[in-house]
């Protein structure tokens, strides 16, 4: 158990400091990295779901039973992200609506899901945001290490755009550049105490640990399926629009190979 914990620590830091080298770059090259992100965001789409649908799910209803709980606990975990996110929104005063057209939405893309317009609003979310995050790493590890790495990827792969957004939106506010990187990289800090909640539970045994399979799992569907794909739906480029859909596939494929790995 020792092993699983020192483990999931270093791939709670390891997303973090691909969060921040994401961030740090988008203060350098901001012109590539919004014409990459949607590709690293159809990406990130294959990964969760395939997580989430095919290896969390299955996790928790082998060591929970499938029982009528773990259910309700899937679906419970996303109406909660929907009010929470329906909260901030109404909080922050500004709507959610769509991109009127596929150049806005374009260029809009990098600015993930949080559209809050106050700083604090905005920082509340995604503080909320990577504690779920680290509990999910966490809690993946101490069921099953290889399901806890691709949790790991998944996570990583939806950090980046969940960063990059976070600091866009910070400068669109008004905050300087510097001040507005290290404000969107510490957000997610975190993650390292929803990995301790999860390390100090997991102590008194995997049963309790394993409740938050569900949560996880519903918390992937979400914001893959809720957050993340409706943010692609405004490309309207055939040549773009094959290229998500590959590496959405691609994200799927990932995702369901690391698992295929010899003891896994």
């Amino acid at each position: 158990m020792q092993s699983r914990i020192i483990e999931s620590l270093i791939a709670v830091i390891g997303v973090q400091v691909l969060a921040a080298i994401a961030v740090t770059s988008l203060h350098r090259s901001d012109a590539w990295l919004r014409r990459a992100l949607p590709y690293v965001i159809s990406l990130a789409v294959g990964v969760l779901l395939a997580t989430g649908a095919v290896h969390l799910l299955p996790e928790a209803i082998e060591a929970l039973g499938n029982r009528t709980a773990v259910w309700i606990t899937l679906v419970v975990t996303m109406l909660a992200l929907f009010s929470f996110e329906k909260i901030i929104h109404m909080v922050s005063g500004v709507s959610a609506e769509p991109a009127a057209d596929a150049d806005e939405a374009h260029e809009q893309g990098y600015h993930d899901h949080h559209h809050a317009s106050r700083p604090a609003t905005l920082l509340l979310g995604s503080i909320t945001h990577s504690l779920i995050d680290g509990t999910s790493i966490a809690a993946a590890f101490a069921i099953n290490p290889h399901v806890g790495w691709v949790t790991a990827l998944a996570v990583g792969l939806h950090e980046i755009p969940h960063r990059l957004g976070d600091f866009a939106l910070l400068v669109h506010m008004g905050i300087a550049r510097g001040r507005a990187a290290l404000l969107a990289i510490g957000a997610g800090g975190s993650s390292l105490f929803g990995w301790g909640i999860v390390a100090a539970v997991g102590q008194h045994g995997l049963h309790r640990v394993a409740w938050l399979l569900p949560v996880s799992a519903g918390s992937f569907l979400y914001i893959s399926l809720v957050d993340l794909l409706p943010e692609l739906q405004g490309e309207r480029r055939p040549k773009a629009v094959l290229w998500q859909i590959l590496c959405l596939a691609a994200g799927i494929a990932l995702a369901l190979g690391l698992t295929s790995i010899p003891g896994a």
